[in-house]
């Protein structure tokens, strides 16, 4: 079986690696072995810190797999999206400090995995970020109604879910999307480096402020999954623009959308 996701290790850092071009879509095996890293990295005891990054060019991670997606039945459909659910709850529950490093275009799941780290750092020339998917007729159905909405403000947020838009690097920034913007070749670097000084910290205290942190959302955040569980599904089997979109998608024209 090949392998999507690296485990690997430097100075107590976890760095949990992307590499499943070209765009590290979220097949099965890829989700699977993504959150099977994530518990390994929560139990290893030299581990005080983590860093999801892409061995990917250009790439962190696209999102969905659409043609894996377009093969399954509703309850398969419902399985998938519980599972991304679970696995980026798994990611934000860490009770270490995360560092998401965004050398590339970060779409859909992939910006959804980025709004489950504590920080999110990205490449000043060649990434973009958002949450498109209502450009395919469906709903970010892995937290990020929630999460976006938690970190940039709900004004902020809606436009972005209800528009689709990417944002560049510094517009990002601008709203609170991400915490830092690096020049291309000083992102891992820097990266890194601020990862392994968080390691080197009271990672107790730390595990104990990020449980604090999580307290007030956690019970929203329940209702919210929910609910970006049962919109997708819906959107998915039952809407006429849903398969439109992703059709256009796969066969690379504009869609055509007509509300139902």
């Amino acid at each position: 079986m090949s392998e999507f996701v690296k485990y690997e290790k430097q100075n107590g850092v976890a760095h949990i690696v992307l590499n499943s071009p070209p765009a590290n879509a979220m097949s099965p095996d890829f989700v699977r072995q993504l959150d099977e890293v994530v518990r390994k990295a929560k139990t290893d005891q030299k581990v005080r810190a983590v860093l999801f990054r892409s061995a990917v060019d250009k790439m962190f991670m696209a999102g969905a797999d659409l043609k894996y997606l377009l093969s399954l039945k509703e309850e398969e459909f419902r399985q998938y999206i519980k599972t991304a659910q679970d696995g980026y709850n798994r990611i934000e529950a860490l009770p270490k400090p995360t560092i998401a490093v965004l050398s590339g275009h970060t779409l859909g799941g992939g910006c959804e995995l980025a709004l489950s780290c504590d920080f999110r750092f990205i490449s000043d020339s060649r990434a973009t970020i958002g949450v498109p998917e209502v450009k395919l007729g469906l709903l970010p159905g892995a937290g990020g109604t929630q999460r976006l909405t938690r970190l940039v403000g709900r004004s902020k947020a809606t436009e972005l879910l209800l528009r689709g838009n990417t944002l560049k690097p510094t517009e990002a920034l601008a709203i609170g999307l991400v915490d830092r913007v690096f020049p291309a070749d000083q992102l891992l670097p820097e990266s890194i480096k601020f990862a392994e000084e968080l390691a080197q910290g009271a990672t107790q205290a730390i595990g104990r402020i990020k449980e604090c942190l999580r307290v007030p959302f956690q019970e929203a955040l329940s209702e919210g999954l929910a609910q970006e569980l049962e919109g997708i599904a819906f959107l998915f089997v039952h809407t006429q623009d849903a398969k439109e979109g992703i059709a256009a998608f796969n066969e690379k024209r504009p869609p055509k959308y007509v509300g139902r």
